[in-house]
């Protein structure tokens, strides 16, 4: 009888055994199948972002502890404008493991093609408090950037120096600073902003272009006019050059030398009502009220109303 138990029990613990084993064993196998799917789901990323996708879910359904398919699938969503399902899958991979921070920075990215700026700011900003080293300082341009759409200038700022001295040779860094600094009105330190960009890249005729923009707002009219001469001889083609140093030569009562410029910045484009109406101002100082009110009249029919009155008060 003992002899029996002994038996008994020995098969009822080999049984028991068995189905360990399998269950085991087919946990391992659905694990290295949810690789195996997520594998063919990373492929596909670039190619088809659908079948990424439905690839990376079924890595999902296997094994629903695979972070790295979460996260490739919230890219997946991302790059199809699904920004909603994107930030979910990014949450859910955030939840599985807080410690991977480039999380922070696709989840700003989707928040910013959301238009919820706000949003993108945090994120951006949580990116930076766990790299605030990062040596690609590309995270300071986006956080600068969130400031900068904000209203933020001065920290704008603030990130784009800090961008520049983790990357000192990043031309577009100081380009962004720039442009910052020119939209809080910091004219003197865009100013030398812009004379350094001109002496990192020297050929391109925009950063003379700038600096015209900048003593024209400063009324140094002169000044300004230097600038873009040297920007129409680096590119004769760009309308915007002719008709600012138009407005120059205008506050200068240089109405002829201004008058030449609006045309050719006409000329070189005859879709910006804005050209129309301060060629029809020019005109008008000049005395030419029918040429004024022509151009006043263009303007209009281009969208542009800012001399609306005038036409109403000078031209009927």
């Amino acid at each position: 009888m003992n002899h029996f138990i002994k038996v008994l029990y020995s098969s009822y613990f080999y049984f028991f055994f068995i189905l360990l084993f399998f269950a085991s064993f087919s946990k391992l196998q659905a694990q290295d199948n949810a690789r195996d799917l997520f594998n063919k789901g990373y492929r596909y990323l670039a190619a088809d972002k659908t079948k990424a996708i439905d690839f990376l879910s079924q890595s999902i359904a296997l094994d629903s502890s695979m972070v790295d398919a979460y996260f490739h699938r919230g890219i997946a969503y991302f790059k199809l404008d699904k920004f909603d399902k994107a930030l979910d899958d990014f949450e859910k991979a955030k939840s599985l493991d807080p410690n991977l921070s480039i999380l922070w920075m696709y989840k700003g990215f989707a928040y910013r093609n959301k238009g919820e700026l706000d949003q993108a700011l945090e994120a951006f900003s949580n990116y930076i408090s766990l790299n605030p080293t990062d040596t690609s300082a590309y995270s300071y341009i986006l956080r600068g950037k969130m400031k900068y759409e904000l209203g933020d200038f001065n920290g704008a700022i603030n990130d784009y120096d800090m961008a520049s001295k983790l990357k000192p040779f990043e031309e577009k860094y100081y380009y962004y600073r720039f442009e910052a600094q020119y939209g809080a009105n910091q004219l003197k330190s865009a100013l030398k902003s812009v004379s350094n960009l001109i002496k990192i890249n020297p050929d391109f005729y925009g950063y003379y272009f700038y600096k015209g923009n900048i003593f024209n707002k400063m009324e140094l009219y002169d000044s300004a006019i230097f600038m873009y001469n040297i920007a129409v001889i680096k590119n004769y083609q760009n309308a915007d050059s002719y008709f600012f140093r138009a407005q120059s030569y205008a506050s200068l009562g240089k109405y002829e030398k201004a008058l030449e410029d609006y045309n050719t910045a006409i000329v070189l484009n005859n879709t910006d009502g804005t050209y129309f109406s301060k060629r029809g101002n020019c005109k008008f100082s000049m005395g030419n009220k029918e040429g004024a009110c022509k151009d006043w009249d263009e303007a209009g029919a281009l969208g542009y109303y800012e001399d609306f009155d005038k036409v109403k008060r000078v031209c009927e």
